[in-house]
């Protein structure tokens, strides 16, 4: 496999073409170039999104209809419980589109950050491969609605069938949301790990220190960048995804207890939005023990900036880490994107799963 590391550019490619067709990246892109605002490019992102703003309460009607049409026995609590996941992804796609329409050039900022980066690092194998992994898992979700369409596509009415579309468009947009996430953070990662090998490769040359931590200076106003355009959009998508997890859960404890059976299309939604909400997670607390291990690296290697006088230099904490700073993907201020804060899901997950069983069991006995 010695060519592995261009399906990561590949993949990188791919998934910026994919924002570029579904409005997210309302910009241009040419390689070599890098990606500029175009007003014909704007403005049809910006009917787009339009479009969808006007269609959202037909959308949601129809969803509803089109429930009742393909369910041989409707229940009121799955029926509100695909409504609000349906309303849920619908808000949630029309204020990622409307984010990055108004930050468009923040965004164009940004996009450049990471080709530049894109030219300098590679995607190692591993990274490569988990890249294609949610790549693949997100194509397996949107193919997951085929046996329905072949099911139903032929008695229902075109209404219904392009609310079903429309569907499938907003569901999809929050997933690709989520997979360029993930590669922008894999790619911030690897050059985190290019430029700590770089330092432990270099740290005789002084003259070389200067550049290194340009070139840090340089990741971490990406890494700024990064999490100031996506911060609503980060919050939206843990937030929302975690909503419709724990949904999904009380609807397949209530289809267990009521029907006697496991439902195996609630149970692979689970998984899969718990897997990709996973990834986007580990991949930020990575590249923050990442950015901890370059600062204990340059701590280790005893540099110490040319300004830093004699005195300042014997104090208990001398200004070591200057000019660095600290990698954080705080969201909206509220919470920060590591480990922690997804055991804290999981906990609170695990609650919810013992009340609903409690619940449960009580109405077992009645």
């Amino acid at each position: 496999m010695p060519h592995l590391p261009h399906f990561g550019a590949l993949g990188l490619l791919l998934l910026l073409r994919l924002w570029q067709l579904l409005a997210l990246a309302p910009l241009s892109y040419i390689s070599g170039r890098g990606a500029r605002p175009r007003r014909l490019v704007t403005s049809l992102a910006t009917i787009k999104w339009l479009a969808l703003l006007t269609l959202s309460p037909l959308l949601v009607q129809q969803s509803v209809a089109l429930y009742d049409a393909t369910n041989v026995k409707p229940s009121p609590l799955f029926r509100r419980i695909a409504l609000a996941t349906m309303a849920g992804d619908l808000g949630i796609s029309l204020a990622m589109l409307g984010t990055h329409l108004w930050q468009r050039r923040r965004l164009m900022q940004l996009i450049n950050g990471l080709a530049r980066l894109q030219a300098k690092v590679r995607l190692s194998r591993r990274a490569t491969l988990l890249l294609w992994g949610k790549l693949l898992l997100s194509l397996y979700e949107l193919l997951c609605n085929e046996p329905f369409l072949r099911q139903n596509a032929a008695h229902l009415p075109w209404l219904q069938l392009l609310a079903y579309g429309l569907q499938l468009y907003v569901q999809h947009m929050s997933s690709v949301f989520g997979n360029g996430i993930f590669a922008g953070l894999l790619l911030i990662l690897a050059s985190m790990e290019q430029l700590e090998l770089q330092w432990e490769q270099l740290y005789l040359d002084k003259s070389q220190h200067w550049r290194l931590l340009r070139a840090e200076q340089r990741l971490l106003r990406v890494c700024q960048d990064f999490v100031g355009v996506f911060q609503l959009g980060m919050f939206l998508l843990v937030i929302g995804n975690f909503i419709n997890i724990l949904a999904n859960m009380y609807a397949y404890m209530f289809y267990f207890v009521e029907q006697h059976g496991i439902p195996l299309t609630i149970s692979n939604y689970c998984a899969i939005v718990a897997i990709q909400l996973y990834a986007v997670i580990l991949a930020t607390h990575l590249c923050q023990l990442r950015h901890r291990r370059l600062r204990s690296c340059c701590l280790e290697l005893r540099y110490s900036p040319p300004e830093l006088t004699l005195e300042q230099a014997v104090l208990p904490t001398p200004l070591f880490f200057w000019p660095l700073d600290t990698v954080q993907f705080s969201v909206l201020g509220l919470f920060n994107l590591d480990n922690g804060f997804w055991l804290f899901l999981v906990s609170y997950a695990a609650n919810f799963i013992v009340i609903i069983l409690q619940f449960t069991l009580e109405h077992m006995k009645r």
